[in-house]
């Protein structure tokens, strides 16, 4: 059972703070387990970052290519073994056969989360907008005189603005004869 009081840290004898969020103990610790899971996650101690281009060729580099280049490297030592490390080739392709499941699982959750978080939603954002459609026709009685910034105030949240593009040019001036 889930409490919705957040504990002090480190055994304080303060008062317990009420969470204004009942979901928020539960998310706090699948968060922190999903940190811990990263953490724990056999990679480079501190990883620096991957530019664009570096993501790019690492992805459209299938392990079938990285073998073949192995192959190629070990058939000809002498061309291929001073440019390749066969043995590092082979690691990698290891490593992302082991973990491409790993990081299929984690898509699958993420999928999942999302699809939960837009579940609860869709029920209370029905109701939202069947309460807009409702208010938007008691506004233009007499009577509704006092709600109708209210309801402007909505539509406002409930509509998309537009984007006005730059790349767009404006209509030329038709010319005079």
């Amino acid at each position: 059972m889930t409490t919705t009081v957040i504990e002090p840290a480190g055994g304080a004898t303060a008062l317990p703070e009420p969470v204004a969020n009942r979901f928020t103990p539960d998310a706090q610790e699948r968060m922190a387990r999903l940190r811990a899971m990263a953490a724990e996650f056999p990679d480079v101690p501190e990883p620096k970052g991957l530019t664009p281009a570096e993501r790019r060729i690492a992805r459209h580099t299938s392990a079938a290519a990285l073998e073949k280049a192995a192959v190629f490297a070990e058939a000809g030592p002498a061309v291929g073994a001073p440019a390749a490390n066969t043995a590092e080739m082979r690691d990698a392709i290891a490593f992302e056969l082991a973990y491409g499941g790993v990081r299929d699982e984690a898509r699958d959750l993420a999928r999942r989360v999302d699809e939960a978080i837009l579940r609860r939603k869709l029920k209370a954002v029905k109701e939202a907008r069947g309460l807009y459609r409702m208010a938007q026709s008691y506004a233009t009685l007499d009577v509704g005189e006092p709600v109708r910034s209210r309801v402007a105030d909505m539509k406002r949240a409930f509509t998309p603005r537009r984007r006005k593009s730059a790349a767009q040019p404006e209509a030329p001036a038709p010319e005079k004869k």
